[in-house]
């Protein structure tokens, strides 16, 4: 089945369910349906949008998700309920091993730190001091180190110099597109987790506190790379940068663009799906080895 993201951007939508489809309106007139079933996420980009309880529980129901934003900035999700397929795996994630979870943390590093090498060779950056600590690097990876010598080099090569990663500066339009593409690419992981039968307030490495999800934190990190290509790609077919189009850019990107696993081809959008259930196999046998993550292609 090919899964679907939608994207509503227009103001004072209208979304309902009829016979199986979802149909958007607006101003009493229809402008396009698409059946309930191919749905992976509805994202509604404006407060001007209204949606009937039928469709949310549809869409509750096929597992879908509506990541719901103000702003044009993600602010909250509704999703299918919590469930429970092996009862080890939610007791095996509770017992908060801390070796099993150390060695899941490490994976995940070590991916996110590659993708991210990666991506910079993608943009043209050759970072050979990155790359070589990267790869002489026998003891425990500073996150830190890499994100700061990552974002350096990543701000100048998007027209920002001096720019770094800052969530909050709102002033940066490289920071307000890279907190989109991440709010929505958490809400995807986050549906995922649930899928899988994950509880997504326990983390890897990531603390529980108030107000947070650490797993989806966790999880998010191998693919943070993939949303800052799509975002150089996005500015390189772009003269003028606007939330509108990077959201159907973004879309497009997660469903056709593709990684390998083995001899298999999957797109980054199913890949998600992946990665959540084998860390589900990962707890339910106690083993870091099960756990699979997305490579950035050169």
């Amino acid at each position: 089945m090919s899964y679907h993201i939608l994207h509503i951007t227009d103001f004072g939508c209208k979304l309902s369910k009829e016979r199986g489809m979802l149909v958007c309106k607006k101003d009493s007139k229809e402008i396009g349906r698409i059946a309930i079933e191919d749905l992976r996420a509805v994202v509604i980009l404006n407060e001007a949008t209204s949606i009937s309880g039928s469709l949310l529980t549809e869409l509750a129901d096929i597992d879908a998700v509506v990541i719901h934003c103000k702003k044009f900035k993600p602010v909250g999700i509704t999703l299918p309920n919590i469930r429970t397929y092996d009862a080890k795996v939610v007791l095996n994630q509770s017992a908060g091993n801390k070796n099993l979870n150390s060695a899941i943390w490490r994976r995940l590093l070590h991916s996110k730190i590659t993708n991210s090498v990666n991506c910079l060779k993608n943009m043209g950056v050759v970072n050979s001091r990155m790359e070589q600590m990267f790869l002489n690097s026998k003891t425990e990876l500073n996150e830190a180190w890499f994100a700061r010598e990552y974002w350096k080099h990543y701000f100048p090569r998007m027209g920002e110099l001096g720019g770094r990663r800052n969530s909050q500066d709102e002033s940066s339009k490289i920071n307000v597109l890279l907190n989109y593409g991440y709010g929505i690419l958490g809400g995807i992981i986050h549906r995922s987790i649930i899928v899988s039968g994950l509880n997504y307030l326990l983390g890897v490495n990531h603390k529980t506190y108030y107000r947070n999800t650490p797993l989806v934190y966790d999880v998010i990190e191998p693919f943070r790379a993939f949303v800052d290509y799509a975002l150089y790609k996005y500015v390189l077919s772009s003269d003028v940068l606007s939330i509108r189009m990077w959201s159907v850019f973004f879309g497009k990107f997660l469903k056709e663009y593709r990684v390998q696993k083995a001899k298999n081809s999957l797109k980054l959008l199913d890949s998600v799906d992946i990665v959540c259930e084998s860390l589900a196999n990962v707890y339910r046998y106690k083993k870091a080895d099960f756990l699979w993550t997305p490579i950035l292609n050169l």
